[in-house]
């Protein structure tokens, strides 16, 4: 089967969409499908283990997606859904934020484009909560993935024997690190650990860096951008990996992937963070100080309990494995074949 996912962001570009859609390629690849990604970001085209077409001309658009026999855009690209004006096709409709909830009614307005299309779409929603807010009344919850490439035994090292705390993510204000860096120090002194690792890059790396030089934050390395696989190391070799999201995420693979690799994740409560851990993370509300040291007093004990009890240990990590084994890409390609297939757009 010719599959075409079109994409906005693609790799290198770091985000969470952009390995979503790498992930979720390299899955239809397994399955035996002839895939092709289209996206409007540039990098290298060779090196995925399936096609890649960049900035492709109109033409060329229109030809991929007129033959492909399964058709999943990643959001509504404007730049992207043009054809799709005349194809008149159905498509797979991935839902990685709140881009096409509430779209603008005024004839004016790009949203116009956006609702023509629309109606062809087969809604996957990245968590329930994106779901909930979206205001359409069917659609499939297709998560994110715990990186199966990467997070894997060999990088993940016994409980007892890990020292630090990580931050994993785009380094914004709505991601929290400025957040954590204000009140390190105090958590730190809870949770027990040594320092804490700030892996990522974005608007406030200079900021974080020029803290980190100055001493105005202890005990924090500024560990800029890191490729996956180094990322992964990093998560494994944790006590904690902290996820102090203010603004409401709509997933959240962060939460999932430090799980994965076996560091006790905390996280807020904002968004679809939750569901990122399935109730073996620990959350809190960012806005209420009591809620926070009561969830790193937990994050502490269960640390703890983990490394002192071998047996409570492995039941704890089988937990993760059952968990994060729903989050695998051949669920995730099986469930978009099986619900476009139940409605004939296969």
């Amino acid at each position: 089967m010719k599959v075409v996912i079109a994409t906005h962001g693609f790799l290198p570009n770091i985000g969470g969409v952009s390995t979503n859609v790498s992930i979720l390629a390299k899955g239809f690849v397994a399955a035996g499908h002839d895939v092709c990604v289209v996206s409007l970001s540039p990098g290298p085209t060779e090196g995925y283990g399936h096609k890649v077409i960049r900035r492709p001309m109109p033409w060329v658009l229109f030809k991929l997606y007129r033959e492909a026999d399964l058709l999943i855009l990643s959001n509504l690209a404007i730049k992207l859904i043009y054809p799709l004006l005349v194809l008149r096709r159905s498509f797979a409709l991935r839902h990685h934020s709140e881009s096409a909830f509430r779209l603008s009614k005024s004839p004016f307005s790009i949203d116009v484009i956006r609702r023509a299309v629309l109606p062809r779409a087969k809604h996957f929603m990245t968590s329930a909560y994106i779901g909930r807010k979206s205001g359409f009344d069917d659609f499939s919850i297709t998560h994110p993935f715990a990186n199966p490439e990467h997070i894997t035994s060999d990088v993940i090292i016994p409980i007892g024997a890990r020292k630090n705390a990580v931050f994993v993510g785009r380094l914004e204000p709505e991601k929290g690190i400025l957040w954590l860096l204000d009140r390190w120090e105090h958590i730190r002194g809870i949770l027990g650990a040594d320092r804490l690792r700030v892996i990522g890059n974005g608007s406030l790396t200079d900021e974080i860096a020029r803290r980190v030089a100055t001493g105005a934050v202890k005990h924090v390395d500024h560990v800029g951008h890191m490729q996956r696989a180094e990322t992964a190391r990093e998560m494994g070799q944790a006590m904690y990996s902290i996820v102090p999201s203010l603004w409401e995420e709509p997933f959240g693979a962060v939460g999932l992937e430090s799980l994965a690799a076996g560091t006790v994740t905390v996280h807020t409560d904002r968004g679809g963070l939750p569901e990122t851990t399935g109730g073996m993370g620990i959350s809190f509300d960012p806005d209420d100080q009591g809620g926070v040291d009561e969830a790193m007093h937990k994050a502490r004990a269960l640390y703890e309990q983990r490394a002192s009890s071998p047996e409570f240990e492995a039941t704890y990590m089988a937990n993760v494995a059952n968990f994060t084994a729903k989050f695998r890409p051949e669920v995730v390609v099986q469930k978009i074949i099986s619900v476009m297939s139940a409605d004939g757009h296969i």
